[in-house]
């Protein structure tokens, strides 16, 4: 845990407004140590604010902490940071995680409804909705690939049930993403692979999708292979410090 905040700043996989909220606060932390002035108590709070009385240890700590702003800056430089210090630093993550899905955490814990529908038809769908949205879809004949991804009409924050139809003899692309994954088949039959397993599905049947493993759907049959995807990618889409897009296949309609 450590070294991932290292790890995810050298990578340069947080964002320019994470980026500043992480910078500003480091910079406080630099004037107030080369110029010797206490800061105000509620200017560097958090993560900062521990470095910073990490800093007065000593005056090897506190070049390090100012050896380590410099290297926020410029963090293709190499680094060689003590583990107190990354001890310390590695609490960054958390903050930037927090900041990205605080605001969910915070609606759960506060107990109330977040129904927002009209009507009790806004609360169920079905393979005929005609609100149904697609999504992308993907066709290369070299590669015997042809699907297509349909969203459900439904807002929610966490979940994100989409309908898959991968179309006769045919398959979706090997891929790999961060949220993790159930199919439920509700049509066709055919086999998944994820990682070095093989498993043949039938309409009835649920597969795992686990994070980050390799995975492909694979249709077998003379009929549409159809499947409902239920991904927690509402909250791995916010709380992936990074570009999460950029790790997950879409090809637009």
């Amino acid at each position: 845990m450590s070294q991932l905040f290292i790890k995810t700043v050298k990578s340069k996989r947080i964002s320019p407004e994470e980026q500043e909220f992480i910078g500003a606060s480091l910079e406080l932390v630099s004037n107030a140590l080369q110029n010797n002035t206490i800061p105000n108590a509620n200017s560097i709070i958090g993560t900062a604010g521990i470095l910073y009385i990490y800093a007065l240890g000593s005056d090897k700590q506190r070049n390090e902490v100012l050896e380590f702003i410099n290297w926020f800056k410029n963090p293709e430089s190499e680094n060689n940071f003590s583990n107190d210090l990354l001890s310390i630093v590695s609490k960054f993550f958390g903050e930037l995680q927090l900041e990205r899905i605080g605001d969910i955490l915070e609606r759960i814990s506060l107990q109330k409804s977040l129904t927002i529908a009209k009507k009790s038809g806004e609360l169920v769908s079905s393979l005929t909705d005609t609100t149904l949205q697609n999504l992308y879809q993907n066709k290369v004949d070299a590669l015997n690939i042809d699907f297509t991804v349909a969203i459900l009409p439904f807002q929610m924050e966490v979940l994100d049930p989409r309908i898959v139809t991968v179309q006769p003899g045919k398959a979706n692309e090997m891929h790999r993403h961060a949220h993790e994954t159930v199919f439920i088949f509700l049509k066709g039959q055919g086999k998944v692979l994820v990682d070095d397993f093989e498993n043949d599905v039938k309409a009835g049947d649920f597969a795992l999708i686990p994070r980050w493993c390799n995975h492909q759907t694979v249709n077998n049959s003379n009929e549409e292979l159809v499947f409902l995807a239920v991904a927690d990618f509402g909250l791995t889409g916010k709380s992936f410090v990074g570009n999460y897009m950029k790790t997950a296949r879409m090809k637009s309609v």
